[in-house]
């Protein structure tokens, strides 16, 4: 994208209707801080969490994952 055409999408309102969308399906998904990360379109690890909080998480997924499979 040139750098005109991003100035001119930074002044419009092009693309408002669609961030406002978005924003508020995640703000709906429970999302209130950042980073925020949603997995599998489900489930919601909010905030710096360690790589233990993601590992357990994952793990957790797999196993009922496999479980209901």
């Amino acid at each position: 994208m040139s750098a005109e055409r991003a100035k001119a999408i930074l002044a419009s309102d092009e693309f408002a209707t669609q961030v406002r969308s978005a924003e508020q399906t995640y703000l709906n998904a429970g999302i209130h801080s950042v980073p925020a990360v949603i997995i599998d379109n489900k489930h919601l690890i909010s905030g710096g969490q360690p790589v233990e909080v993601f590992e357990q998480a994952l793990r957790q997924l797999g196993k009922k994952n496999a479980i209901s499979a």
